[in-house]
């Protein structure tokens, strides 16, 4: 996927994000926002063996923040993922600073 598809595919899933860096949520900016909103990361993976590079591949790392566990937003991210016929690896973690939860989605596309 390019980057522009990511942003479409993201934009589909109703979570706010900022469109002109992705990538992250200035301070300023989590510390106004209402959760849930997320934030993604679109990264190249090369995959060498015997000293040949025989893969590129795009790793996308999507964190949704949110002041629950477990975010009613899941369910429509998880819908769009599965539309696409895309796998993914779900963890979460409480950050201390935010008091909010990182609901983190790892995937290759």
């Amino acid at each position: 996927m390019t980057k522009e598809e990511v942003k479409k595919l993201c934009k589909r899933m109703k979570i706010m994000f900022d469109e002109e860096h992705p990538d992250h949520i200035t301070a300023s900016k989590m510390n106004s926002l209402s959760p849930p909103f997320m934030e993604y990361i679109l990264t190249d993976k090369t995959v060498y063996a015997d000293g040949k590079r025989y893969l590129d591949i795009k790793e996308l790392t999507i964190r949704i923040y949110s002041d629950t566990e477990v975010s009613e937003a899941e369910e429509t991210v998880q819908e769009v993922l599965e539309a696409e016929d895309l796998r993914w690896k779900r963890s979460c973690e409480y950050i201390e600073e935010l008091l909010l939860w990182a609901i983190i989605y790892k995937l290759e596309v």
